[in-house]
């Protein structure tokens, strides 16, 4: 995989300024032949720049969630180019791309998708098993993502343990643990109640304004979209508004 050297904060274009962190252009994803024909991507463009806090926004079958699956590298576009830090991912085989999510990508889910009999610890260090890091080095980064996300307290309990809020608050904090160049949360307050989805939100928030992580953040909930600055809404496969807020 030819990634380009360095961060993506210091990525220069020609011109001399920083390039796009993320760059869609003309993405399609097309499902089925003829008649059973389904653009769920229909000529989407769009650049998302290192630090943004981005929603994605859109009903049942806009294109919201096909657009999360290639941006995680799940899925690749049927036409159209996606960069990520200069890399053309749809160029890459499956190998590449699971390393590029491995290195680069934190996943935050509704489901939370943590281990119930392992402590909030172990399930932290997980992604870094794949990594080969010894087992002193996971511990460490383990209890300091712990840390950030305010359950240094919580790293010898069990998932059963916890509220569904601290749950998130273990999810996330796995998914900052390989620092990350993007966090992808979908529809992360899905199993949350009001007062434990805005906790998490000012998480986020905070995460996004003390350490720079861009976040892309899926939701159909307005009150947990307006925690980001930017807005992308998608409609029948196309981004219908794309705003950010002064």
């Amino acid at each position: 995989m030819n990634m380009q050297t360095g961060t993506a904060a210091n990525m220069r274009n020609a011109t001399g300024t920083q390039a796009p962190l993320i760059a869609f252009d003309r993405v399609m994803k097309v499902y089925g032949h003829g008649d059973a024909e389904v653009r769920a991507l229909d000529g989407v463009s769009f650049e998302i720049n290192r630090g943004e806090f981005v929603a994605i926004m859109g009903a049942s079958g806009s294109g919201k969630s096909t657009t999360l699956n290639i941006l995680g590298c799940l899925d690749v576009p049927s036409a159209g180019s996606y960069r990520f830090m200069g890399a053309a991912v749809e160029t890459l085989d499956r190998a590449q791309r699971a390393m590029l999510r491995q290195r680069y990508l934190g996943f935050v889910f509704q489901g939370f998708n943590l281990l119930k009999r392992t402590t909030a610890l172990e399930n932290v260090e997980l992604p870094m098993i794949y990594m080969g890091l010894s087992a002193r080095e996971r511990r460490k980064r383990a209890r300091e993502a712990l840390a950030k996300v305010g359950l240094a307290d919580r790293e010898n309990h069990s998932s059963s343990e916890l509220s569904g809020g601290q749950q998130q608050r273990v999810a996330i904090a796995r998914a900052l643990v390989t620092n990350p160049a993007v966090i992808l949360a979908d529809e992360p307050t899905g199993n949350l109640d009001s007062q434990r989805s805005h906790e998490i939100m000012r998480l986020f928030s905070d995460l996004n304004q003390r350490l720079k992580i861009t976040i892309l953040l899926v939701t159909h909930e307005e009150d947990i979209a307006a925690y980001a600055p930017r807005h992308m809404r998608f409609k029948d496969g196309r981004i219908a508004s794309d705003e950010t807020r002064a």
